[in-house]
């Protein structure tokens, strides 16, 4: 392992022992995934992606450790020019999923920062090809050796079964399954397809922050912000 994964792993032990004793800081951050996270949307590609594409950790220093920042989809055929040109790892009209460079530094924070040990990290997405999100949470490192699912622990995806197109769903869920009140809850959505920050407002009272462009580790402070203030 190197120096990320052991950081990480330092702050995971703390968590398990000790619940979060930062009362500005939300129990459960909660993130949406499609435009929010990463980019492609799972509907646009034109199968799974697969194929581990390296690349820096940080997006702010390119000679910093080597790690997995996308998934590829692979080319059915030599020459195929069916994908698109999405970010700075995809070439030639390959499809490949990455983080947005916001995103990945409000994911190393979260992961690297002693502060937020206590804190919980869900994803609710209504994706239309769970499988495909699941295979970028798979494989997409934040830090070295720690991938996305390593920091997540509560994960609904998707729109079948008990899931619909709208997050309450999910919420309902994590919910459920977490025991986390919902007010204890900051949530990130790009909210480009219906205003789900605004439902789960309405409907259970969590704070949330609409991110059209894709996460910015502005936007994410401001998240905290808010979460902060309504909590007084």
């Amino acid at each position: 392992m190197g120096k990320g994964s052991s950081a990480f792993t330092a702050a995971a032990s703390s968590s398990s022992c000790n619940s979060n004793s930062d009362e500005d800081l939300p129990s459960m951050i909660v993130f949406d995934l499609d435009d929010c996270l990463w980019t492609p949307e799972m509907h646009e590609l034109s199968g799974m992606p697969s194929i581990p594409v390296e690349g820096p950790l940080d997006p702010s220093d390119n000679n910093s450790q080597l790690g997995t920042v996308g998934m590829k989809v692979p080319s059915r055929r030599r020459g195929n020019k069916k994908g698109f040109d999405w970010g700075g790892y995809a070439h030639d009209g390959e499809e490949v999923v990455e983080l947005y460079p916001g995103a990945r530094l409000v994911l190393r924070e979260l992961a690297m920062n002693p502060r937020y040990a206590g804190v919980k990290i869900a994803v609710a997405s209504s994706s239309l090809e769970p499988s495909y999100s699941r295979a970028c949470i798979n494989g997409i490192e934040i830090v070295d050796g720690v991938t996305m699912k390593d920091m997540t622990s509560y994960s609904q995806i998707g729109r079948e079964g008990q899931l619909t197109s709208r997050k309450t769903s999910h919420f309902k869920l994590i919910h459920e399954q977490s025991g986390i009140p919902y007010d204890e809850m900051l949530f990130f959505d790009d909210c480009n397809w219906g205003d789900h920050v605004g439902d789960l407002e309405s409907a259970f009272g969590v704070a949330g922050i609409r991110t059209p462009h894709g996460l910015q580790l502005d936007e994410f402070r401001h998240g905290l912000e808010k979460y902060k203030k309504r909590r007084k």
